[in-house]
Order: structure tokens, then C-alpha cells, then sequence
């Protein structure tokens, strides 16, 4: 007697609809582009089977479950073309190219754009709002575990300021658990969005701060300087001035606690290039090579407490994507 597992008999049965909806949902991570689309692929395959091995064997599947995707980025990559250097204006020029495209997304799919789930769209978002702002109460206890491991508590670190609050998913647990928290970000309408959540929720003593080119930050100093998921969609130059200025503001023994990509295959930013292109609009993905992020450190006078790497929480395609979460102090 084999001790192979018996085939399941439902696989033989001849599908219907709902069994498309569910191969999609399971196997690509999206509904059906329609109820006919459902139909035709129903009737268009013999059995279930037959319907899944489809599915599996469509381009869209293997591009999600190739094995290159999900392979940690090798030690022998090449470097990379980056230019992060760049003139007043020329900062100016790239803050206010991000600014619209992120203003742009703020009055359209501010949600949506701080966490990429189709849930969190307009037409979704009303059913969904709710485990979204949830999501960020995970975040804010990841950030207090992470600084608690070097000492740093909201009673000795009160003062803490989240670059690129979006709509304030993060910025409402943090201002439950640290007295002065200043949220900013360089769309309006996340901001907005922002001040409407923190009223919903009863969440008082939340500063907010517009970003812009002549005040990238409010004034200093702060304890903490936080960002994630946010310096990785402006180019290096920019990214290099934000950072510059973060860590000019922390007070003595302050820390900085931020996450950005190192290293994108086939990425390259030459700047004269970047700005003689017409703005596309919508997200960008940049990254800055990790000895620029340690050479910025080392000119601020700070020490590196921890660096890891959380690549996997960045983007599903750790083959493509290194990514890397930095806590750096200041003496004293």
C-alpha cells in the first residue's frame, strides 16, 4: 500500500466561478478583473485541476513565486551609478517635484499610498479604515521595543519628531506613548487626513509641520528623529540633505532611528539626467549607498547603535531590493 496522499476528488469537479475568484486570490494576490473574466476561465477549464495548474503557469504567478525574487541579495553585487551631491537649487528643484507628486496622492489615494493594499483605495477604504490605523499600533511598538534595547524611553527621550507621517497610521500610538510628537510630511492633504484621524481618535498635543523647501524640519532640537518607509521615494541628493539636517537637530544624546534602501538592481540616479526628464508623477524608489549613510554619521559626530536589515519588510523582491533600518546616537 502506497503511503502517498489520496488526489482530493474535488479537483476532478468541474469549476465555477468562485473557484477562479479563490485561484486568483490564493495564487496572485488580487480579485478577478471581473465576474465575466470568472465565467470564461470557469468555462473554460475542465476541472479544477486543470483551472489552477492555469493560473500557476501564467506569467503574473511565476513573476510572483520565481525563486530569483526571493533570494537575499548575494555579497559580490557591483556598485552602483549614484549621485547624491547636489546644489540649493538643485535640492529645491527635486523637493518640489516629490512635493507634487506626493500632494497629488494625498488628494486622491492618501491611504492607499502610505500602505500599497488595494484594500486601502477610495472605492475599499471605509470597510477597511479600521485595521488600517490598527496596523500602525504595531509599528510604534516595534520602534519602542528597538529604542528600549539601547536605553532610550519616552520618560528620557520625550521630544520625538516622524518624518513623512503620511496620515498619521504611526504618529497616533507613538503620541500615546511619547509627550511631544511633531508629525511631517510634504503633502497637505496627508496632513489633513492626518489632524482628521488624530481627532477621531482623541489624540491631543500632536504638532504637525508642512515640509518645504526652506524648512524641511520644525525647529530643533528633538530626542528622536523617525522614519520609515519614506526617505526611499526621494532621490539621493534629497535624501542625503534630509538626513544632513536630522542629525544636525538632535539634541545630546538623541537618536535617529530611520529606514532606507542601499541597493536596487540596475538602479542608477545621474541628477542632470533625473531633472531633464519630465516628472512622471507618482512613487519613485531610490536608494544611497550604505557608506554614504555611515560617512553622514561620522561628519554629525554620532555613534551607530544598531543596523538591520529589514528588506523583507520594504518589498517582496529581496532578490532586486537591499533595504536597511539604522538607530544612530549622539553623545552625551
Amino acid at each position: 500500500m502506497s503511503d502517498r496522499p489520496r488526489r482530493p476528488r474535488w479537483l476532478d469537479r468541474k469549476p465555477e466561478p468562485q473557484n477562479v475568484i479563490a485561484a486568483y486570490r490564493w495564487l496572485l494576490g488580487r480579485d478577478v478583473e471581473s465576474p465575466q473574466t470568472a465565467e470564461r476561465m470557469a468555462a473554460a477549464s475542465l476541472t479544477i485541476a486543470e483551472l489552477r495548474q492555469r493560473v500557476m503557469d501564467s506569467a503574473e504567478c511565476r513573476a510572483q513565486f520565481d525563486p530569483m525574487r526571493w533570494r537575499p541579495m548575494p555579497l559580490d553585487i557591483p556598485p552602483l551609478e549614484i549621485e547624491s551631491a547636489a546644489e540649493p537649487a538643485q535640492l529645491a528643484a527635486l523637493l518640489d517635484r516629490i512635493g507634487r507628486a506626493w500632494s497629488t496622492l494625498g488628494e486622491t489615494e492618501p491611504h492607499w499610498s502610505v500602505l500599497t493594499d488595494d484594500r486601502f483605495r477610495g472605492e475599499r477604504l471605509a470597510d477597511n479604515l479600521a485595521s488600517f490605523m490598527a496596523s500602525g499600533e504595531g509599528s510604534a511598538k516595534g520602534v519602542a521595543a528597538m529604542l528600549a534595547r539601547h536605553g532610550v524611553t519616552p520618560g528620557s527621550h520625550p521630544r520625538l519628531v516622524e518624518f513623512g507621517c503620511g496620515v498619521g497610521r504611526v504618529t497616533l500610538p507613538l503620541a500615546q506613548r511619547f509627550a511631544q510628537v511633531t508629525g511631517c510630511d510634504v503633502s497637505p492633504g496627508h496632513l489633513a487626513a492626518a489632524k482628521d484621524a488624530a481627532a477621531r481618535a482623541g489624540v491631543e498635543g500632536i504638532a504637525w509641520w508642512q515640509v518645504r523647501t526652506e524648512a524641511l524640519l520644525p525647529p530643533g532640537p528633538w530626542d528622536i528623529w523617525y522614519s520609515h518607509l519614506v526617505l526611499q521615494h526621494n532621490p539621493p541628493p534629497l535624501v542625503r540633505h534630509i538626513l544632513r539636517q536630522a542629525f544636525a537637530g538632535l539634541a545630546p544624546g538623541g537618536v535617529a532611528l530611520f529606514q532606507v534602501p542601499t541597493y536596487i538592481r540596475g538602479y542608477r540616479f545621474v541628477l542632470a539626467e533625473y531633472l531633464a526628464r519630465p516628472a512622471e508623477g507618482g512613487m519613485e524608489m531610490h536608494a544611497l549607498p550604505q557608506p554614504e549613510i555611515f560617512a553622514l554619521a561620522a561628519e554629525a559626530g554620532l555613534q551607530v547603535l544598531e543596523v538591520r536589515d529589514d528588506s523583507h519588510l520594504t518589498t517582496r523582491e529581496a532578490g532586486r531590493f537591499l533595504s536597511h533600518s539604522y538607530l544612530f546616537r549622539r553623545s552625551g
